[in-house]
């Protein structure tokens, strides 16, 4: 899985995305983790926010929960860390 992945993939995300993948890292497997909560973690606005979860979930580091509820400006209301984002957060952040 994180063999597909390289630091220099790692490199190119937003800072913004690091963000996010840290501070979802931070709760266990298989929590899903609303959008309020990673807006008051990371401290980022909807546009930032939106951006960096767009890229986490092209890279496959994120699940979005497929709903049609969103909160607000968000284009989501809840995600989670994948497997591979934990590895590629361990091997490379």
């Amino acid at each position: 899985m994180v063999e597909d992945f390289e630091q220099e993939d790692f490199d190119m995300l937003p800072q913004s995305a690091k963000q996010v993948l840290l501070a979802l890292s931070q709760f266990e497997k298989g929590l899903l983790v609303k959008v309020d909560l990673i807006h008051r973690k990371t401290g980022l606005m909807p546009e930032g926010l939106n951006d960096a979860v767009r890229h986490l979930s092209k890279s496959k580091l994120v699940d979005i929960l497929d709903t049609p509820k969103r909160i607000g400006p968000y284009e989501f209301y809840a995600l989670e860390i994948t497997d591979l984002g934990r590895e590629v957060l361990a091997k490379f952040g």
